[in-house]
């Protein structure tokens, strides 16, 4: 994976500077967002959602475009010379799109906005991307085999906190209720606590909780509790009863009632010879949500 530095600009993905972030009983602060831009001549829905929510959260954001490297192709030598200068002719002008994006992200309210471009994978430079970080947002519905899902299982089992939003329809970048998933997991845990800096702006939280004894797990976490101390405002506490599959439809339908904003989750999935999978409620949510998801694994 190759970095490209963008004139003017320093080896750091994003400049460290403070900015002034909502604060509420300690909650750790978004500082960083980067999200993932499949272009650089206009920026797509879930590039306005990324740069909305950066304003309402005072964070910076990063625009990351990754091309890939044209080194070797096949055929005559003359088409062969005209596709290489095609592709470097394409990373010249995404490497000039810096100064488009600032300006269009400030029309947004973001104030500190950054254009990154890299050489290599969409995964790898996300995976990457997400050390630098706090929130990585990415575009689509990671279905089975698409061109999405990919980098989103890697970003996620890196350890990242990840956005994603549908592909359709647009979402606004601003949290005003929300629906929370919680199984007992380590995974869940991470997500109820990784989403606090989002969930304490909301007006209305739903807590979704699986019933004992499998929400007490090997430790006593009380995520009600964990909500309320750091000034979320949770209206409503109900049972999640099902599990797997079924148990992504519980989520979903909730959410719809409720016409969330967001919905968080932890994500399961692993790692196997040949490949990585999602777990089934995970799976089932990515591939039918309408709405933005908070994960983490």
């Amino acid at each position: 994976m190759t970095w490209i530095k963008p004139t003017g600009a320093g080896p750091r993905m994003l400049a460290t500077a403070r900015l002034p972030v909502r604060s509420v009983c300690e909650v750790r602060e978004v500082r960083d967002i980067v999200v993932h831009s499949p272009d650089f001549r206009h920026w797509q829905a879930g590039v306005r959602y990324a740069a909305e929510l950066a304003a309402d959260l005072h964070a910076g954001l990063v625009g990351l475009y990754a091309a890939t490297a044209c080194t070797s192709v096949a055929g005559p030598p003359q088409l062969v010379q005209e596709a290489l200068a095609y592709a470097q002719d394409e990373l010249q002008q995404a490497m000039l799109a810096g100064p488009a994006f600032a300006s269009w992200a400030a029309t947004l309210g973001v104030h500190q906005a950054r254009w990154q471009v890299a050489l290599g994978t969409v995964a790898d430079a996300l995976v990457q991307a997400g050390h630098w970080n706090d929130v990585v947002v990415l575009q689509g519905h990671a279905t089975p085999a698409s061109a999405e899902e990919r980098p989103l299982l890697e970003v996620l089992l890196s350890g990242t906190s990840c956005i994603l939003v549908p592909g359709t329809g647009v979402s606004p970048g601003q949290v005003m209720r929300a629906v929370v998933a919680w199984d007992g997991s380590p995974a869940s845990n991470r997500a109820l606590h990784g989403a606090l800096p989002l969930l304490v702006a909301a007006d209305s939280v739903r807590l979704l909780a699986a019933a004992p004894p499998y929400a007490r797990g090997r430790t006593r976490f009380d995520p009600l509790d964990h909500l309320r101390r750091h000034g979320v405002r949770v209206t409503r506490v109900e049972t999640l009863e099902e599990t797997g599959e079924a148990a992504g439809e519980q989520l979903l339908a909730c959410a719809a009632g409720d016409r969330a904003d967001l919905l968080v989750l932890g994500a399961s999935g692993c790692r196997r010879p040949g490949g990585c999978s999602f777990g089934a409620t995970t799976r089932a949510v990515l591939t039918r949500s309408h709405l933005p998801l908070f994960l983490r694994h």
